[in-house]
């Protein structure tokens, strides 16, 4: 993902700064904004973020990111979420946590103004 960021940086000239990492989790958020500081790709947190430009990928969740737009959007780990079943959760609960976790990951998809990239960990 970092590498296509700094292609996209360099060959296209789309701005680090018009792009962001969206989540599920805060904690997601943070281990992502990680990966790309130590990738040389820079990023804050969407937390963080107070309005004013910088050119630093925004890494946030999927609720934070309601309401705002962004030129190119990553969705890492894509197959992770909605989560699977837990254990012992009844099927009922299941179904509602899914669709509302499905309807969460629909308003990310959508923040994508030019360009979407969905990614699928490994396992």
């Amino acid at each position: 993902m970092a590498a296509h960021m700094a292609e996209l940086h360099s060959d296209n000239d789309v701005r680090y700064g018009d792009m962001a990492v969206l989540v599920p989790t805060n904690q997601a958020a943070e281990r992502w904004r990680r990966v790309l500081v130590r990738q040389n790709v820079p990023a804050i947190l969407l937390k963080e973020y107070t309005g004013t430009p910088r050119e630093a990928v925004k890494v946030g969740t999927f609720h934070r990111a309601k309401g705002l737009e962004f030129a190119r959007v990553f969705i890492p780990d894509r197959d992770r979420f909605p989560e699977p079943q837990r254990p012992g959760e009844p099927d009922d609960v299941y179904r509602e946590r899914a669709e509302r976790e499905r309807r969460l990951l629909f308003v990310a998809l959508t923040r994508a103004r030019d360009g979407l990239c969905l990614g699928i960990g490994p396992d």
